[in-house]
């Protein structure tokens, strides 16, 4: 696990990489926000990671930057040939989610093990 980030939690279990937002995603200072998505992104890049989960699990809220972010990692996996899917928000977030069709990008399952389970190579 990447522990040095403060806005984003990373694990790696090749060929799964696990993006898990932390804290509130409305409250964080927009520089802090683009510097750890930048490192991110970088992570999520590597070869040996073909599966990107981005788990909302641990967010309540996030603003329209805070998507911008993950859209932003979610297209360098998708750039590279990878795999990507969301998984965990809860109902208002998944409702946001979907209004803003994150979903025609991405698919959406409930949880982690049924987001790998679908993204098996």
């Amino acid at each position: 696990m990447v522990r040095h980030l403060k806005i984003f939690e990373v694990e790696k279990d090749s060929p799964c990489i696990f993006v898990t937002p932390v804290g509130q995603g409305a409250s964080f200072r927009y520089a802090d926000l683009q510097m750890e998505a930048n490192t991110v992104r970088t992570l999520v890049s590597a070869p040996e990671f073909t599966t990107l989960i981005i788990d909302l699990g641990r967010l309540d809220y996030f603003g329209s930057e805070f998507i911008g972010a993950l859209i932003i990692i979610g297209r360098e996996k998708k750039n590279r040939g990878g795999k990507v899917a969301l998984c965990n928000a809860n109902d208002n977030m998944y409702e946001v989610l979907k209004n803003m069709a994150i979903f025609k990008l991405w698919p959406y399952y409930e949880d982690r093990a049924a987001a790998v389970e679908a993204l098996k190579e």
